[in-house]
């Protein structure tokens, strides 16, 4: 008998088995290849967290929602809003009930989660609730409003570079499929949209920001960005009634409703097809599957720049109403709320380094002169602390921070004799710093060598900024606003010493002049033991942690 045939035909069929194995397996085994996500909330005021808690971790989920599962929350949401902080107890049971474990703190909650959702109800608390979760670069959404105030959502921006930490901020109606037919061109090019949602208001935010959000964020899903300005045309205890107009000629109009009609969430949008509906609310399911999918890939589903625009929109919205009904445009609600927001980043020892391609590089003319650039802006190369031990203060940015470096200063590694050395200094709101030069004694730096005062205030003593410290006072305060950064230069030769702030000099003196130890040149006392005269003419420079943090960029020095 010839088996040839038949063993040929059992060999296909077997393979026939596998290829078919190997299909339904396949999906089930990259199902289970997905690393398994912990997610915390913060925030137990709002039906959202319940929402969210129900569709990861009852029933069995599929999809973009397997392998992610809520395991801890920590409750405090609003501190003062009643309708928010009434719903905590019974959403705290509501989640416990689901496997959720309540933490008493953020930081207890992050270090039990991979991921985070911000659902506090109120906006006002976010930007410092988020700031533990950015800095611990844990990927976070922050429910809507994603902050107060417009300064506020520009500052978490910052911060999400700052900390390199992924973040994003929506509302559920943005992921309606009706307004993501029209956002993916299911209309074609939109000349004109309508939408409307409830506006409940809440007194402690913007008018739009509580409730409103929805029925613009929709608006803006439909139109995208480009919106230049906004007039308020209605607002009274029904209603708000605001257009705003796009790049193009193309105009967008948001009807906030608390009483009368329309109804709901929609709108309509006039496309290639002429008029047609936006559509409405299409539950929390849409939302959640794109956060998932963000916590997952770290890639936002919206835009920074789209977000700001939005509640630039509203904030533009707010400032019509207080000009009676004026026009006006985004980009200057938007410069203003950047300028607040650097200020309080700033106050909050936050700033960043803001640097620019040309930072921590010398320039051709430089080099030419014979600069040399002390720090690269990448590590402590050349640097060390004065006590010997290494510097334990991170890189921020691209700026030297000698805040907590483990020293009283962080010295470049040569001492040097007559020079010009120049720098940039970005100051927080409350700082006490300063730049050491001619250092001869590096156990006792605070009596042998001279210092030019950091520091921040608008006063011209002989401790103010610019001041070569306890000798001579500046002409005047040119330190620029705290946030911004002011340049320094020190020029030593011989006995001559300057100090110029942003390009001009603002004091200086002749140490072989001060001849009495303790004594400044009118007779009054200054605090070193020995006469200025005396000080090494040769030392380190470097720069002083005095208990603030300081952002230096931009170090330079060229030997006289």
């Amino acid at each position: 008998m010839n088996s040839g045939p038949i063993q040929r035909l059992f060999s296909l069929a077997t393979l026939s088995l596998l290829i078919l194995t190997v299909a339904l397996t396949g999906p089930l085994l990259a199902e289970g290849a997905k690393k398994e996500l912990r997610a915390g909330i913060i925030g137990l005021d709002t039906s959202h967290a319940i929402a969210f808690t129900k569709m990861l971790n009852t029933g069995k989920p599929t999809g973009e929602l397997a392998g992610i599962r809520i395991v801890a929350a920590y409750p405090k949401g609003s501190p003062d809003i009643e309708s928010s902080v009434s719903r905590v107890p019974a959403y705290t049971k509501q989640v416990k009930e689901m496997g959720v474990e309540i933490v008493d703190s953020i930081d207890e909650l992050l270090k039990k989660v991979d991921v985070v959702f911000l659902e506090t109800n109120d906006g006002r608390p976010h930007l410092e609730q988020a700031l533990p979760v950015l800095k611990a670069g844990k990927p976070i959404f922050i429910d809507k409003p994603i902050a107060g105030s417009l300064t506020d959502a520009v500052a978490l921006f910052e911060l999400s570079r700052k900390y390199n930490t992924p973040m994003f901020s929506s509302s559920s109606l943005r992921f309606s499929k009706g307004a993501q037919n029209l956002r993916n061109g299911g209309e074609g090019k939109i000349t004109k949209c309508s939408t409307h949602s409830p506006c409940s208001l809440e007194s402690t935010h913007p008018d739009l920001f509580w409730y409103g959000i929805h029925g613009v964020e929709t608006l803006f899903t439909v139109m995208g960005t480009g919106c230049q300005s906004v007039k308020r045309t209605v607002s009274n205890k029904d209603r708000d009634e605001v257009v705003g107009k796009w790049s193009g000629g193309r105009e967008g109009q948001f009807s906030g409703v608390r009483k009368g009609t329309p109804k709901g969430y929609g709108g309509t949008a006039v496309g290639k097809n002429g008029e047609v509906p936006v559509g409405g609310y299409d539950g929390y399911k849409p939302l959640l599957v794109e956060i998932v999918k963000f916590f997952r890939s770290g890639k936002p589903p919206v835009s920074e720049a789209e977000t700001l625009e939005i509640y630039s929109f509203m904030e533009a919205a707010d400032e019509s109403k207080r000009q009676g009904g004026a026009e006006v445009t985004l980009a200057s609600v938007l410069e203003k709320a950047k300028k607040e927001a650097h200020k309080k980043l700033a106050k909050l020892d936050l700033a960043g380094g803001d640097l620019s391609e040309t930072d921590n590089k010398l320039s051709s003319a430089e080099k030419a002169a014979g600069w040399k650039l002390l720090f690269n802006g990448k590590d402590f190369s050349g640097w060390k602390c004065n006590n010997g031990k290494s510097i334990a203060a991170p890189i921020e940015n691209g700026t030297l921070v000698p805040y907590k470096s483990g020293g009283y200063l962080i010295v470049y590694e040569k001492p040097v004799g007559d020079f010009k050395f120049k720098c940039d200094v970005k100051m927080p709101e409350e700082c006490n710093s300063g730049v050491f030069f001619r250092v001869g004694d590096l156990k006792n730096p605070v009596q042998t060598g001279f210092e030019a005062q950091v520091i921040s205030g608008k006063g011209t003593g002989m401790h103010d900024f610019g001041a070569i410290y306890d000798l001579v006072a500046p002409d005047v305060n040119r330190a620029n606003a705290p946030g911004e950064w002011t340049n320094f230069e020190i020029t030593c030769k011989g006995p001559h010493i300057s100090v110029a702030v942003n390009g001009k000099v603002v004091a200086s003196l002749n140490a072989d002049e001060w001849t009495e130890a303790g004594k400044r040149l009118d007779g009054s006392n200054h605090k070193f033991k020995q006469a200025v005269k005396d000080f090494p003419r040769k030392g380190y420079v470097g720069f002083q942690d005095h208990g603030h943090k300081v952002w230096y960029k931009n170090v330079k020095l060229l030997e006289l």
